[in-house]
């Protein structure tokens, strides 16, 4: 096993299952084959994408999914390490030497298309023994974007145009994966970031000032035996003068975090040291609130800085925020400026997208899979998403529909297809709008769409009547349980 990995680099990938691998190869010999005389390898099969576990998600991750699939190709050594696999994996290693991935098709919605559960996102098809390998790379383009984008897009309706501000990275596991993480809760309806890289390959705004640690720096003033005293001979408290320090140094506006030891005394030198100079004063723009009950503390904040002749003083708060703290904190002071995310973005959220590939089509036949699950049946045969838009502007709702039908308009509405060539022959290096066009799709779409959380979804009839008739065939059996000796289900 050693032999492969020296050579191993990030190029050359087998990006799939074992079960992939598996299936292909079957699938190209004998014991795969139809009844019409055909392989199973060469039949055109189409599968799906969707999300089953968010209520709605921005569609993102397209340039992810592009880059994966030109990042097909697989090198000497990885092709030598599926013909030495135990089922001896070679025809398919052949297989893979001589094909090209351009030969698949693909459709997608537009980059940003706000999406609800269950919608198809996107479809490949092509032969199966290639088109079923393509899972992970769905999965793994479109399954956390999406996630991220989906928190970020509802704390971004829970903020209205408030500030929001992403402080993920210490959270996010690794650079790398908070490059990604800060890009797409940009894409969802973030303003900047506290992560200089991103920044910087973003081309958006880095935001941040001090930590807690800055005021206990300053610690040694307790000891002092000269220490900075006011204008009235008394001693200042250390944090007021790390407050005055930063205030000098950042005579442009700055921001103080205001309860490294407690909110009262972080506030009450807050406004000494901004109110000991008329320069520090123009320098103080924003408080930090970062613990305790933050909607009844940004209340007192800004009532005591109203009190204080400091109406232009801005509150910003953070710790561990989600959508409903601060939609709570809105409701309770409307003067709140922004809000910095960090832990709630994506290492401490509890749903995922959930993005899952299924086959759809076979052949000339439409497939589904049945469950006992709730929520896990799949859609029939290869669709169409319809959105319906009224004459004032407003979304109505989306109908999956059967790829071949056309569903009925609506007197006074418009609709328009959603899932759109992406990739194939005809779109070898496809156009995917920049990471600030996308958020601004996404903005675009949110005035319009009347209650998000119970936006109207529906089968067509055609739809509903075929995966319904399916059904009643899927479970028929001539055959019933002869030859099985059952037993009883436990209660």
């Amino acid at each position: 096993m050693l032999k492969y990995h020296q050579q191993f680099n990030n190029e050359s990938m087998l990006n799939f299952d074992r079960y992939h691998a598996n299936m292909a190869n079957v699938s190209l010999t004998d014991w795969a084959t139809l009844p019409s005389g055909k392989l199973l390898a060469n039949e055109i099969a189409t599968f799906y994408v969707t999300q089953r576990k968010l209520k709605f998600a921005p569609c993102v991750g397209h340039e992810r999914l592009k880059a994966y699939l030109h990042d097909s190709g697989l090198d000497v050594p990885h092709l030598n390490f599926l013909r030495d696999d135990k089922a001896n994996l070679s025809i398919l290693a052949n297989k893979l030497e001589s094909t090209s991935i351009y030969d698949l098709v693909i459709r997608a919605v537009t980059p940003g298309t706000i999406m609800f559960a269950g919608e198809p996102i996107a479809d490949i098809t092509g032969p199966f023994w290639i088109t079923q390998m393509q899972e992970v790379k769905f999965e793994h383009a479109f399954d956390e974007p999406m996630t991220v984008a989906s928190r970020a897009l509802k704390m971004r309706i829970a903020a209205g145009l408030r500030h929001l501000s992403g402080f993920s990275l210490r959270r996010d596991g690794s650079a790398q994966r908070s490059l990604e993480v800060n890009k797409y809760a940009y894409a969802g309806g973030f303003d900047d970031t506290s992560f200089m890289e991103a920044a910087y390959q973003l081309g958006i705004n880095a935001v941040g000032t001090m930590a807690h640690y800055w005021i206990q720096a300053f610690q040694e003033y307790m000891d002092n035996h000269n220490p900075e005293r006011d204008a009235q001979g008394r001693k200042k408290h250390p944090q007021q003068v790390s407050f005055e320090r930063w205030l000098d140094a950042n005579p442009k506006g700055t921001t103080l975090l205001v309860d490294t030891i407690n909110l009262r005394l972080g506030m009450i030198h807050a406004i000494r040291a901004a109110k000991s100079s008329e320069t520090r004063r123009k320098a103080l723009k924003v408080v930090r609130i970062d613990s305790g009950n933050l909607a009844k503390n940004t209340v007192w904040v800004r009532a005591l800085l109203d009190a204080n002749d400091m109406k232009d003083v801005e509150i910003l708060v953070t710790s561990d925020l989600d959508d409903q703290k601060i939609r709570d904190i809105v409701q309770a002071c409307m003067r709140v400026y922004g809000f910095g995310v960090g832990t709630k973005l994506i290492s401490e959220v509890d749903c995922i997208a959930g993005v899952i590939f299924k086959m759809c089509q076979i052949g000339r036949y439409a497939t589904m899979k049945l469950s006992d699950t709730q929520g896990k049946e799949t859609l029939l045969g290869k669709t169409q998403v319809w959105r319906y838009r009224g004459m004032d502007g407003y979304y109505i709702k989306d109908v999956i529909a059967m790829d071949i039908e056309a569903p009925r308009p609506i007197d006074g509405t418009t609709m328009v297809p959603l899932l759109r060539p992406f990739f194939g022959t005809r779109y070898p290096d496809p156009y995917i709008p920049s990471i600030h066009q996308q958020r601004e799709l996404v903005l675009e779409q949110i005035p319009w769409l009347r209650d998000i959380n119970n936006y109207l979804v529906e089968l067509s009839p055609a739809l509903n009547d075929s995966m319904n008739a399916m059904r009643e065939r899927l479970l028929k059996d001539e055959m019933g349980e002869d030859g099985v000796i059952m037993v009883d289900y436990p209660n």
